[in-house]
């Protein structure tokens, strides 16, 4: 009876992360380079039973001899599915959709340690203390980095366009109409194991130092793209890629879960009652 109580508690544990984990994919159903989690479970160690000698065993034992009793399941690590989503038009010339690997840097607005994201969402942000000259700013505050991991900085004075590798090409608004091109490019990188990310909020990542093997630094498992590997898309967004037929289908077989377990912790607790009472 003890080991039906701790079979069903642990699994509503268990389930209880599944539920949570699918709540927040169908939060996020709209929102911007939102990446799903996928809530995966482990199996507990089992036990093997050795009962007595056939010729000591008491009279009608069914029981064979070393059978194995399990405990249950756990929930295990919640999986990022990298998954590409739908291209949303928006018009705006400063939204970038990434079409394949990759993330963009951002400088998280509280801490300025560098954040990783999928949201494209971009706008242009005054410089506190040089009039003209812009940066590059993140919906969430943070700015967004070049190749070299510094802000991108923009003159007013020109048209500023993003061609499909990330460079930036400069127009003269008032000149005769001829094109640079910006020393400064969006610096993409790619994450050799995206489930090592952490969600910071906003939409923003981080590689979570607390599960790297010894030895291994945040910074071992990020490499930045070459000009060949990016493919940029200015005026879209990428969407979430969160199905969500599939997360509230999910959803309620949790749900289900958690309740006949729930109604098994009961039944235990009801079996443990009677057993006490019969001792008595």
């Amino acid at each position: 009876m003890n080991t039906s109580l701790f079979i069903s508690s642990g699994a509503l544990q268990a389930y209880q992360q599944k539920i949570d984990t699918s709540a927040n994919n169908v939060a996020n159903v709209n929102t911007p380079g939102f990446k799903r989690k996928d809530q995966t479970f482990s199996e507990l160690l089992a036990s093997q039973i050795h009962n007595q000698e056939r010729t000591n065993e008491e009279v009608g034992r069914l029981t064979p001899n070393g059978i194995r009793v399990g405990y249950g399941v756990r929930a295990g690590i919640s999986q990022l599915d990298m998954a590409q989503g739908q291209a949303m038009e928006t018009g705006n010339p400063f939204d970038l959709m990434i079409q394949g690997k990759g993330f963009f840097q951002i400088t998280d607005p509280v801490t300025g340690e560098i954040r990783f994201t999928r949201d494209g969402s971009f706008h242009l942000s005054p410089h506190p203390t040089q009039p003209g000259i812009y940066h590059l700013v993140h919906s969430s505050g943070g700015h967004l980095l070049d190749q070299n991991g510094n802000p991108i900085t923009l003159n007013g004075q020109y048209e500023i366009k993003m061609d499909p590798t990330g460079r930036i090409q400069l127009k003269n608004k008032n000149g005769d109409g001829t094109t640079m091109i910006s020393p400064q490019r969006i610096g993409l990188v790619d994450i050799e194991n995206p489930h090592l990310l952490k969600n910071m909020g906003e939409n923003l990542y981080a590689i979570d130092s607390t599960v790297l093997p010894n030895g291994t630094t945040p910074t071992d498992y990020v490499r930045p793209l070459q000009l060949e590997e990016i493919q940029l898309s200015s005026g879209y967004l990428e969407g979430s890629n969160v199905n969500l037929v599939k997360e509230m289908t999910d959803l309620m077989t949790a749900q289900r879960s958690f309740q006949m377990n729930a109604r098994a912790v009961s039944y235990a607790d009801q079996m443990m009652g009677i057993a006490n009472n019969i001792l008595k």
